[in-house]
């Protein structure tokens, strides 16, 4: 699948070619590339290290298992939607329902793009209050929806109060519709609407 914004497709490594971060980064595009495959639980570090064209020993170099290196990934994919979402917030016109519509539509648009980061980001398969690094760069690609909201209810779009009581369910419905769409569970079922038409029918009955 292609990816937006100038991101480039993880190139598939060679043995002996690696550089200081060059092995970090052949074991966390081959990560990607299992999970697109198999999945976040259907691999071993073992098959990384086969697919990155390594020895088994190396990725133990930088992570202790296979929970560490799937932190690493989910990691990048919060700095990536972050810095996604803000881009769109910095290029979105002054009219505040557009910048919601537009937030839920970057949502949506960067997940179903980049399903392989985004089941690594929401899985279960490691612990993330072990993973400090994951914690800090969710919590800053969260702050994008928080400041949307909050720039809504000082300009009276949104009622006062707290700011997180109200991103529950949007957030929910941003993520249930990524999800829904990356599981093909929505196809499945009959419903072909777009999915950033879909969100935008919903932010707009939910809001506005």
């Amino acid at each position: 699948m292609a990816r937006p914004g100038g991101i480039p497709e993880p190139e598939n490594p060679k043995r002996g070619t690696y550089h200081h971060g060059d092995l970090k980064r052949a074991l966390t595009a081959a990560a990607l590339q299992l999970v697109q495959e198999k999945g976040p639980k259907g691999f071993t570090l073992r098959e990384v290290a086969r697919r990155a064209g390594v020895s088994a020993a190396a990725p133990y170099r930088h992570f202790a298992d296979k929970a560490q290196l799937l932190a690493a990934v989910a990691t990048q994919g919060f700095v990536q939607l972050h810095e996604t979402l803000a881009a769109a917030a910095d290029t979105t016109m002054t009219d505040l329902s557009a910048q919601v519509l537009a937030m839920g539509r970057t949502y949506v648009r960067w997940a179903v793009s980049h399903p392989d980061y985004y089941q690594v980001m929401f899985g279960s398969e490691f612990d993330k209050t072990q993973s400090p690094e994951v914690v800090v760069a969710g919590e800053r690609a969260f702050g994008d929806l928080l400041d949307t909201i909050v720039r809504c209810q000082r300009s009276g779009l949104l009622p006062a109060g707290d700011p997180r009581e109200m991103a529950g369910p949007i957030w929910s419905l941003l993520h249930g519709v990524s999800m829904l769409t990356i599981g093909s569970d929505l196809v499945n079922v009959g419903i072909r609407e777009d999915p950033e038409a879909l969100i935008e029918r919903s932010l707009r009955n939910l809001l506005l």
